[in-house]
């Protein structure tokens, strides 16, 4: 129920950030993107088809959702795992697809995401990635 409720937290995180985001405030959008700037660029050799306030907000977001699958990773690792379900929703992979792809991408050392941990980063990279 706990991962639940902060799955739901995450959604609604995410939501309000995104409804924030449309606002057109100059000032704020250039140091919104200087402070994200390095949390949009994926690890490895991934394409990268997210824009950089997408990814830093996805990027705080996960990390108050899911400290433990969080720990240890950087900014690049966890907007990572955002471009590349993206990729995986752009190339019409069926959710089951999805979801499983996130559980391993989200891995963190021995600690797994759950189905709706995984569910529930599905649900925001949906969110981010349209």
């Amino acid at each position: 129920m706990t991962r639940t409720s902060a799955a739901i937290a995450a959604s609604a995180t995410v939501f309000a950030l995104l409804l924030a985001g449309c606002n057109d405030d100059s000032s704020s959008s250039s140091a919104t993107s200087a402070g994200t700037s390095a949390a949009a660029k994926p690890a490895g050799d991934v394409a990268q088809i997210i824009d950089s306030a997408k990814a830093g907000t996805f990027v705080v977001s996960f990390k108050s959702a899911f400290p433990k699958l969080a720990q240890g990773k950087s900014d690049t690792q966890i907007s990572a795992i955002l471009n590349e379900t993206c990729q995986d929703l752009k190339a019409g992979k069926a959710e089951d697809a999805v979801v499983t792809s996130i559980t391993a991408r989200a891995k963190n050392g021995s600690t797994e995401a759950t189905k709706e941990e995984a569910q529930a980063i599905y649900q925001m990279a949906k969110l981010m990635c349209s």
